[in-house]
């Protein structure tokens, strides 16, 4: 029996394809969204983004995730580092070009679209105040309820006064919720005419819509706050939307499994949302955990709370009737069992991937020992927190893809502007209109597809 036989056979399960929605994936391994600091200062898309995922994709992952894109003009403006973003027409040609160069590898690639970062986002305008679930909200709000917050870590940190000691907070009105589900929702289609072939609504371990939830972060009185159904009303309008905005393509959530302290959300109540998600035509549920950066526990994983994420995944697994993705796992023989025992569906990893993005070739190839394992150095998380490319002490070429023969494919066109002059500050269209159906043609004629591989 060759290797790559017998690679096929160890992590069969692992290698099986799966369908999520209208899409199938070559096998169960998904790119986490990470905050990757690729794109440019006004969060456009350029080849340095572009590759770094390319080369995920070409390491045979089956479905590559970005990190959170800023999907109104609001959410743009209070980042927590440097993000791409997608809600305008102009922001679109730098996308087409990412999910070309995946699709190009055989991958499918998911937009995770965000509508704010709220109190965990900043301004660069010190002046401003960042739009949130409740007013004035500190991050010293849930130091003493956490087991093990990370002060030490963001007092030592250059940019620590937006984060552990806080940015203040305004109240969202009504009217401003309104306004920015319905960007949201046009960002959407956007991201549906881009070539993305999933969107991934961005809601958990305290960002935006994770807020809205939490006891800790949500002390309104109106119909999204107080009691349960209200604290839910926020994410269910937005995905209401999202699944309405966006026919024909996967749609998913990712949402913490819990928030590990005293008096937060609990897993039940997690697993209560994900049900409603499921009802209203979601087509997949992703699990991270925690309550977000001042509880720590998604961010920084330590092996222990890593044990407990295929617990969460199992719990939600027998609630549920869609796919299941869980991160926090490294080991292809422990994933390979999980999965095999129906614990969760599909494994996502972020930092394994910086550190071997060929992964799942490796797996398929008989060669597991070969991969380069991540050590959870952390490095790539301390730089991508203080909004610096990535960095991995096990591979040096981690943000330098761009500069590799490998990943340059297809012809290589100049980066002209193909939307009209004055296109940028026009107002987006109404989603009670689908535009962009009428245009596509006009789209696809000027965005040319990939013709095959070539050098620069």
């Amino acid at each position: 029996m060759t290797e790559k036989s017998e690679g096929k056979k160890q992590f069969a399960h692992i290698l099986k394809p799966i369908k999520i929605g209208p899409i199938e994936l070559k096998n169960r391994i998904v790119m986490a969204p990470m905050n990757e600091a690729l794109s440019g200062a006004h969060g456009e898309v350029g080849e340095q983004y572009i590759a770094y995922f390319g080369a995920r994709a070409k390491g045979g992952t089956g479905l590559i995730t970005t990190g959170a894109i800023m999907a109104t003009k609001l959410a743009g403006e209070f980042p927590a580092g440097r993000n791409p973003h997608l809600y305008h027409q102009g922001h679109m040609l730098g996308m087409n070009n990412l999910t070309d160069r995946v699709h190009y590898f055989g991958s499918k690639v998911a937009a995770q679209m965000t509508i704010g970062f709220g109190r965990q986002g900043h301004s660069y305008d010190h002046h401003k105040l960042a739009p949130a679930a409740t007013a004035g909200l500190p991050y010293e709000i849930a130091a003493e309820k956490s087991p093990n917050h990370c002060a030490d870590l963001y007092a030592v940190m250059e940019f620590s006064r937006y984060y552990m000691k806080g940015q203040m907070t305004r109240e969202m009105s009504i009217e401003e919720i309104r306004s920015e589900q319905k960007e949201f929702a046009n960002s959407c289609q956007l991201a549906v005419i881009s070539g993305f072939d999933a969107k991934e609504i961005h809601g958990p371990h305290g960002y935006l819509e994770h807020q809205f939830l939490s006891p800790f972060s949500n002390k309104r009185t109106d119909m999204y706050g107080g009691e349960w159904r209200n604290r839910k009303r926020f994410l269910m309008e937005v995905a209401e939307q999202v699944r309405y905005a966006c026919p024909g393509v996967a749609v998913g959530c990712q949402i913490s499994a819990e928030e590990h302290m005293q008096g937060g959300l609990t897993e039940e109540e997690m697993i209560d949302v994900a049900k409603d998600l499921q009802t209203i035509g979601l087509d997949y549920i992703s699990l991270s955990d925690g309550a977000g950066y001042e509880e720590s526990g998604h961010l920084i994983t330590d092996m222990d709370r890593s044990k407990h994420i295929p617990e969460h995944g199992e719990a939600f697994k027998k609630a549920l009737n869609i796919p299941v993705v869980v991160s926090s796992q490294h080991d292809p023989v422990k994933i390979e069992k999980n999965i095999a025992e129906g614990k969760y569906d599909l494994q996502a990893m972020g930092r394994q991937l910086y550190c071997d993005p060929e992964y799942v070739n490796k797996l398929e190839a008989g060669k597991a020992k070969e991969i380069v394992r991540c050590s959870r150095c952390n490095t790539c998380l301390m730089r991508f927190l203080a909004a610096l490319t990535p960095a991995c002490p096990q591979n040096p070429n981690l943000g330098r893809e761009y500069a590799l023969d490998e990943y340059k494919i297809g012809p290589w066109q100049k980066h002209e502007s193909i939307m009209p002059e004055g296109t940028m500050r026009a107002s987006m269209p109404s989603l009670d209109r689908p535009w962009w159906r009428n245009e596509l043609g006009y789209i696809e004629k000027c965005w040319r597809p990939l013709q095959g591989r070539t050098s620069r």
